[in-house]
């Protein structure tokens, strides 16, 4: 196993892509550097670092491991500053990641007076619709929908939402308005569907059970911003959250039917890997976000 102070080495060159200018930073001598990274890529086996006579850049396998090590480096020094309680001020890189739609249009808004409290927190947003593992991506926080799959996780409730169906007053002007799920069937539809999986069926709930259909469409889209453009555009009758289909209807831009055949509430939630001293700006985060959100 590799020292911390061969990690940092590596680290440092790593994001300085220069011998000079890490050995500069640490103090000590480029030999010392250059040993010291020739060391650890013979010890992994592969190489980290592809040199030319002008400048140093990460290979793919260099790329992965600096980012493994960056975190271990960074958690050891939140660990040692939760023990020694040396500092109680929320700092250093904070990871969230979220479903793509909800981050833009409600988390991305609250980002702003998050920093202007916490200055010191560096902010690194993902956004995804893919189910991440929190520990193998090294993610701090996520926003997770619905019931919970993984109970190693903390996880503290942020809001909720349910589905909508939706339709342009042009579209209804010109196909009529469904009055039951069943009248889907002679509607056009426009359904999500990631890659090459089937398009995600539409929830609805009648006689007091959740039944799923599929909606008849010749259009199928990836990207959630795209059906409710489509939507508007006439396109077909769309199926979102009501936190995003709340904007267009306000505006006149869509209008929602099959109300009497929605869904309960599915729960938003901030989720968080299980540790026995949770982080400052892990803390600072959650409890931001879910009183504002309140």
């Amino acid at each position: 196993m590799a020292d911390l102070r061969t990690l940092a080495i590596f680290v440092k060159v790593g994001e300085r892509r220069s011998f000079v200018g890490a050995a500069r930073e640490l103090g000590i001598s480029q030999s010392g550097v250059s040993n010291a990274i020739g060391r650890l890529e013979d010890r992994l086996g592969v190489r980290l670092l592809a040199r030319t006579t002008r400048r140093v850049n990460l290979t793919e396998d260099g790329a992965a491991y600096l980012e493994r090590c960056r975190r271990i480096l960074e958690d050891l020094d939140e660990a040692e500053l939760v023990l020694k309680k040396a500092r109680t001020t929320p700092t250093g890189r904070l990871r969230v990641d979220m479903p793509v739609s909800y981050g833009r249009l409600k988390m991305v808004p609250e980002m702003g007076a998050f920093q202007a409290r916490h200055p010191e927190v560096q902010l690194a947003l993902t956004f995804t619709d893919r189910y991440i593992d929190l520990v193998e991506e090294g993610v701090d926080v996520a926003v997770r929908f619905g019931p919970l799959r993984d109970s190693t996780l903390m996880a503290r409730r942020l809001s909720e939402t349910r589905f909508q169906v939706v339709g342009s007053p042009a579209y209804f002007a010109r196909a009529g308005r469904p009055r039951t799920p069943d009248d889907l069937k002679r509607h056009q539809c426009l359904v999500l569907a990631q890659r090459e999986s089937r398009p995600r069926d539409w929830r609805f709930r009648r006689g007091g059970e959740d039944i799923l259909i599929t909606p008849p469409s010749r259009m199928s889209f990836s990207d959630g911003a795209a059906i409710c453009g489509a939507a508007c555009a006439g396109y077909g009758l769309a199926q979102m959250h009501d936190y995003y289909a709340a904007g267009p209807i306000a505006a006149g831009e869509l209008e929602p039917v099959l109300e009497k055949f929605r869904t309960g509430p599915d729960g938003i939630f901030l989720v968080y890997p299980q540790t026995r001293h949770l982080s400052p700006k892990v803390r600072a985060f959650v409890d931001f976000m879910t009183k504002g959100f309140r």
